[in-house]
């Protein structure tokens, strides 16, 4: 397809109530969603699911900043701490104490160094585990167009249902494989999260709703 045949960007209906929902929060937020989707719609980009998952992921990770509530712990740090850890415990197998797997004598140098490196790595686990799926219940307290909390069971599920998204997306955003049909399948059941827990006005944008939704019909 030539340059000049290429069809101009235009949102689904669907993605204009997310962007719309997006937008009453934060626009800086909602840009993001947009680029997201206009990059995956460049289908000339090799790196477009990439490059779209990095977008989703900042998204998401915005999202409880601006409802002022403290910053999820991306499960794709992991990664990053081991990498912190590695080098550490690479000099500690040097240390006097350690011989053939097995630790002895008083602890030097390096074996402190990994000991404060291990303190390190599992409080910040320890901080940022439990708390995930707090932050996402209370994200979603905040934006229940109802304003009713929901039971307990039911909150959990939809908690867990968030994170499973967010980590899909911070591992194809650090490279993990996927195929276009998952990305897309999962980015459509983020936006159904996002207007259902976003759009504060079902019965007074019923016609509008209607007429952007009547756009993706083919006509009769």
């Amino acid at each position: 397809m030539n340059q000049g045949d290429a069809q101009p960007f235009q949102m689904t209906g669907r993605q204009q109530l997310v962007y719309r929902s997006l937008t009453e929060k934060s626009e800086p937020v909602a840009l993001l969603y947009e680029c997201s989707l206009r990059v995956l719609a460049d289908d000339s980009n090799p790196g477009r699911v990439l490059l779209a998952a990095h977008s989703i992921r900042e998204m998401m990770g915005g999202l409880p900043k601006v409802l002022e509530l403290p910053v999820l712990a991306e499960q794709g740090r992991l990664g990053d701490q081991m990498n912190a850890l590695e080098p550490i415990w690479n000099g500690a197998k040097q240390s006097k104490c350690h011989k053939e797997g097995e630790w002895a004598g008083d602890i030097d140098g390096p074996l402190q160094n990994l000991l404060k490196g291990l303190h390190k790595f599992f409080q910040w686990w320890k901080d940022s585990r439990p708390r995930r799926r707090d932050v996402a219940t209370q994200l979603f307290r905040q934006t229940d167009p109802a304003d009713m909390p929901l039971p307990e069971t039911l909150e959990k599920k939809r908690a867990d249902r968030w994170l499973a998204l967010l980590d899909f997306f911070v591992r194809v955003a650090h490279g993990s494989s996927t195929t276009l049909e998952e990305f897309t399948a999962s980015l459509e059941g983020l936006e159904q999260i996002l207007l259902d827990n976003l759009y504060r006005r079902p019965s007074e944008d019923l016609s509008a709703i209607d007429a952007i939704l009547a756009e993706e019909l083919p006509d009769a």
